[in-house]
């Protein structure tokens, strides 16, 4: 299938002062998910020359507030998924429909984009991030996930090989939100979003994805834990909850 022909995307680069810059001072702790230690700032993963994609374009609807700056053990989860990312990460890109509201994080290290085909759900996120992306191989992780191992990340780099994406699946449920992508996905999703099929998992069928299994995603912390996100108000509390027993 050939590529449809999209708009330029919107590029958000100021040079306003933002409370943290993962380049320019030192980064907060992060919650390093199915740890036993205190949140480490840096994990034991190299930085990879790949694109993150960090997914806030959500609507926020259960929360009545933008839950990107909620917080978790006293840190924003926009500020906690950011720093883990570009701590691993060579390019980061931040994919919302509310720039206006990240114009704090935007600098030399951080990318602003918005969806080219909005109202889509998380697959438009995906899909700007990838056409956006630097690099041939992404990550796209949602903002609202506390807990992300970011060796699991890298693992799955590793794993991808030939193949179109990797993707943890525990059971019959994949984690298409914590997952590696490749710039050979797009053409797929475009066409999914214009046929409006915008489950993540169907377009799976179409594509060659490697799955990581519970087994394998057990070396680096409890399922439960790294692929918990946040809806509502009681999911943060429970997130609350979480932070005593994944930090020491």
């Amino acid at each position: 299938m050939r590529p449809i022909k999209l708009p330029v995307w919107q590029l958000f680069l100021y040079n306003e002062p933002r409370a943290w810059s993962p380049r320019t001072s030192s980064p907060p702790e992060f919650f390093y998910g199915g740890g036993k230690s205190r949140v480490v700032v840096m994990s034991k993963s190299r930085k990879v020359k790949a694109s993150g994609i960090v997914l806030a374009g959500g609507r926020s609807t259960r929360m009545q507030v933008n839950k990107a700056f909620t917080e978790v053990g006293g840190l924003k989860l926009i500020d906690n998924v950011l720093g883990k990312v570009s701590e691993v990460f060579d390019e980061v890109i931040l994919v919302t429909n509310d720039p206006e509201s990240y114009f704090c994080y935007a600098d030399e290290s951080v990318r602003i984009v918005s969806d080219l085909i909005p109202g889509k759900g998380p697959l438009s996120g995906i899909h700007a991030g990838l056409y956006c992306a630097r690099y041939d191989v992404t990550l796209a992780a949602a903002c609202d996930m506390p807990f992300l191992n970011m060796d699991l990340a890298v693992h799955m780099i590793d794993m991808l090989g030939d193949h179109d994406g990797v993707v943890p699946r525990i059971g019959e449920y994949f984690q298409p939100l914590f997952a590696v992508y490749t710039r050979r996905c797009l053409p797929i999703i475009e066409e999914s979003l214009l046929l409006d099929r915008l489950k993540l998992s169907d377009i799976y069928e179409s594509l060659d994805i490697l799955y990581v299994n519970e087994k394998e995603i057990r070396r680096f912390g409890d399922p439960a834990v790294i692929f918990y996100n946040i809806n509502n108000r009681e999911d943060l509390k429970h997130a609350e909850g979480l932070v005593k027993k994944v930090i020491v």
